[in-house]
């Protein structure tokens, strides 16, 4: 496996995380409420909290099954996007981004998930890619299927909100034979 690598669609360049990029991170996604009303989590929330996911990131390049990469259009950082938890045995593994509100709606998010899932599958020849979402994430769940995902299921207030009430959350993968170019 090759891990993270630089990537190339229409319009992103997807690259590696570097410490510079901690400030960005910290104020565009740990500082936005809307950044996090369907996440749920935030380790952007402090500028302690964003270095050390920089921190992490940048040390998970060393290991098998770490992807994590910035999203950048043009000469701008517009979000993250990466995937974790890679299980060889079932050569599994979960992915995940988040794009900056100012750029939400302009199909990024869908752009660069398609690319990291073609890369994943058709690359590094992982088997399957599975992702989440709050269940009331439309926008989220329409990039997950635009990406070749689809819907597998639906885990009942598995999430906490921000304000501590219960949400459900919806489960798409996708597998490499269903894979299509």
């Amino acid at each position: 496996m090759n891990g993270t690598v630089q990537l190339h669609t229409k319009r992103l360049l997807l690259r590696k995380v570097t410490p510079e990029d901690a400030a960005i991170l910290h104020r565009e996604l740990g500082c936005n409420p809307e950044m996090i009303r369907y996440t749920c989590w935030n380790p952007y929330a402090t500028s302690e909290s964003t270095r050390a996911k920089v921190e992490s990131d940048i040390q998970g390049y060393q290991k098998e099954g770490c992807y994590a990469c910035i999203i950048q259009f043009g000469e701008n950082i517009i979000g993250t996007i990466g995937a974790y938890g890679y299980d060889s045995e079932m050569s599994s593994i979960e992915l995940g981004y988040s794009v900056f509100q100012k750029y939400w709606g302009q199909g990024f998010a869908a752009e660069a998930v398609g690319e990291v899932v073609r890369y994943l599958i058709m690359d590094e020849k992982i088997n399957r890619v599975h992702a989440w979402c709050h269940a009331d994430n439309t926008a989220s769940a329409k990039v997950l299927v635009h990406a070749g995902m689809k819907k597998e299921g639906l885990l009942r207030q598995a999430m906490r909100n921000p304000d501590g009430s219960y949400a459900d959350q919806k489960l798409f993968g996708i597998v490499r034979e269903d894979y299509v170019i």
